[in-house]
């Protein structure tokens, strides 16, 4: 098996970077104090919606709770009506 190369480190690096601070990628941070924890661990929290410009995150709104801020993020496709 080939070993990895610096170059191919590189470029391996930029493509995931590419995708995970691609712009107008949103995130909710928790407010609260002390470190991050997992979404699901305090749902009931408020929410900050932030927004990658490429550049930095900046505040989109502040929601009421977790749910709030997934509808925020990943709203419902208009399409036809569910019968």
């Amino acid at each position: 098996m080939g070993r990895w190369s610096e170059e191919v480190s590189e470029q391996w690096g930029k493509r995931l970077l590419a995708g995970t601070y691609r712009p107008g990628r949103m995130r909710a941070v928790t407010l609260r104090e002390g470190p991050q924890r997992a979404a699901h661990l305090d749902p009931d929290l408020p929410r900050a919606v932030l927004r990658w410009t490429g550049q930095e995150w900046t505040l989109v709104r502040v929601v009421a709770d977790l749910e709030a801020a997934k509808a925020l993020m990943h709203p419902e496709p208009a399409g036809p009506e569910p019968w």
